[in-house]
């Protein structure tokens, strides 16, 4: 759940049919892992929602490391962070909202979306040595991880 999220109501719900990246290089490191989660949930980066990454300083109240702002709006989304986890995290609450399971046609609503941890330390606890999985059922688990931003 979002730190705090805002939706007018004058807030258009509008039609999208897939996303393009601008910036994208802010996400540093984490792109490659934003990449193969847009390629699992099928999303391409040639559609016509634009969403922009910025690094830039956020209010007192929500600054932090990995912190972020989301601006949706009809001509495109910013996610504005103070880092590139900021930002990746900000990506994947974008995801979040998407109906991947439609992706010709995802429908968005205008909002403003505030967000930092409520923790300094996330994390997911997997005990291999009294249940073992797989390769894939623990890479499945590290995208959910990323999923749900921890």
């Amino acid at each position: 759940t979002p730190y705090q999220t805002t939706v007018t109501n004058d807030a258009e719900t509008f039609d999208i049919f897939g996303i393009s990246i601008t910036n994208g290089q802010l996400l540093g490191g984490h792109r490659s892992g934003a990449a193969g989660i847009m390629s699992k949930l099928g999303l391409n980066e040639n559609g016509d929602h634009e969403v922009l990454f910025s690094l830039s300083s956020l209010p007192p109240d929500v600054a932090g490391p990995e912190s972020y702002t989301m601006q949706i709006t009809t001509s495109g989304t910013t996610i504005t962070g103070t880092d590139a986890p900021g930002l990746f995290h900000g990506f994947m609450s974008f995801i979040g909202l998407l109906d991947v399971t439609n992706s010709d046609r995802m429908t968005l609503k205008e909002m403003t979306v505030y967000d930092k941890p409520r923790f300094g330390y996330r994390g997911h606890q997997v005990d291999v040595a009294r249940n073992f999985r797989s390769k894939d059922a623990i890479m499945k688990t590290v995208d959910a991880m990323a999923l749900w931003k921890l």
